[in-house]
């Protein structure tokens, strides 16, 4: 295999595929922060039917978990810049892909931790919160001290897997001119003929992350249950 397979050259690579990771982890965290923020609201605003807001947000659901990624990446890239244009900001063109990259995957986050969100929420006994009611809690404070811990708790599985599905969606970016791991390997492939090593490399470290990934948010899904009701 020695003209098809560099063995060498693949170990020799992977630091410098592996320099890039930074920026795979900073889409992955920006969109999980901001992500879980909207995806609570959104909850929240599905649970108690708010007019036209539910129907604002079950459209906006809809949207994106019906659409491809890449597709909305490209909407994003080259619909906001017209938009803003449109609405009279100037220089939206020098703003760099980054931006609409946090854009988009934050939203696509939002989308899917939405619908966890509110289910857990409604698995949350409803004797709990008119308890808290009942002895002068707001509704902030008993959603806050109560019904989201208990929420969350029992949301991390399926949260822990929306952040993997959105670390392996970052493979995309690479498409609206972010460099990426994959474009590192797409750029280092064309000069080196070695593409095939490349790709190992970066799949070794998607590997690392995702496992990574599962293994904190078995560790953090054991830690937060103090905030499950014992019998």
């Amino acid at each position: 295999m020695g003209n098809y397979f560099d063995l060498a050259y693949l170990i020799k690579s992977f630091p410098v595929i592996l320099s890039y990771v930074d920026t795979t982890l900073i889409i992955t965290l920006v969109a999980a922060v901001f992500g879980l923020a909207a995806g609570s609201l959104i909850a929240l605003i599905r649970i108690h039917r708010i007019a036209v807001l539910d129907r604002i947000a079950a459209v906006y659901i809809s949207f994106f978990r019906g659409t491809p990624f890449l597709v909305q990446l490209f909407l994003a890239y080259f619909g906001l810049p017209e938009l803003f244009q449109k609405l009279g900001y100037q220089g939206v063109r020098d703003i760099g892909p980054l931006f609409y990259v946090f854009i988009v995957f934050s939203l696509h986050f939002g989308a899917y931790s939405a619908e966890v969100i509110r289910s857990a929420i409604l698995a949350v006994d409803k004797g709990q919160l008119e308890a808290a009611y009942s002895i002068g809690m707001t509704p902030v404070q008993a959603y806050s001290r109560i019904v989201l811990p208990q929420a969350f708790t029992m949301a991390i599985p399926a949260i822990c897997n929306i952040i993997i599905s959105t670390l392996k969606g970052t493979a995309l970016v690479f498409n609206v001119g972010v460099i990426d791991m994959m474009r590192k390997a797409d750029l280092l492939g064309a000069n080196s003929q070695r593409s095939l090593e490349l790709y190992i490399d970066v799949a070794i470290i998607y590997i690392l992350l995702v496992f990574i990934i599962g293994r904190l948010g078995a560790l953090l899904e054991k830690q937060a249950a103090y905030f499950m009701p014992h019998e």
